[in-house]
């Protein structure tokens, strides 16, 4: 399933790649989402809790990062994780792109071409695209009040 999502930022591109590649602290705006720690170069391992229709999944797992290109405000990352209990799993091929609209305004393009198994396979298209709509948009929402509170610019869903 491939799937697209964009959201504003109030904030030059060069500050928004600072915070997205940050992985840990920008892995804290995600809801659901546990305590990102790093487990060698580059790689970092989770648990992710979601409710998804009738099924609520325990995801534990990791997120790689694949490629980056500042100057091009490019990363590409890779996650894989696995619901034990459900025997359910997912993985996802992750683009993140940041692109200066204007002085102070970045567009961040979340594309993932992501690979449901097991139970999680069940819940139907329909069905994780409004879930994962939902989530990216609470991610946006989280990061504005987190760059808020640091005296950052704040993002905004678009």
């Amino acid at each position: 399933m491939q799937l697209e999502n964009r959201c504003l930022v109030s904030a030059d591109r060069a500050a928004a790649w600072q915070l997205l590649l940050d992985l840990p602290r920008a892995a804290a705006c995600i809801p659901g989402l546990g305590e990102l720690t790093a487990d060698g170069e580059n790689r970092f391992v989770g648990t992710m809790q979601a409710q998804a229709g009738p099924l609520r999944v325990n995801l534990a797992g990791s997120v790689q990062i694949l490629a980056q290109d500042a100057d091009q405000g490019v990363a590409q990352l890779l996650l894989e994780a696995a619901d034990r209990r459900l025997g359910g799993s997912v993985r996802a091929n992750v683009t993140l792109r940041l692109a200066e609209i204007s002085s102070g305004q970045t567009e961040l393009t979340i594309q993932s071409d992501t690979t449901f198994g097991g139970r999680l396979a069940t819940l139907g298209q329909p069905l994780i695209r409004r879930k994962a709509a939902a989530t990216i948009e609470e991610f946006a929402d989280n990061l504005g009040k987190l760059l808020g509170e640091s005296g950052e610019s704040g993002f905004k869903h678009g």
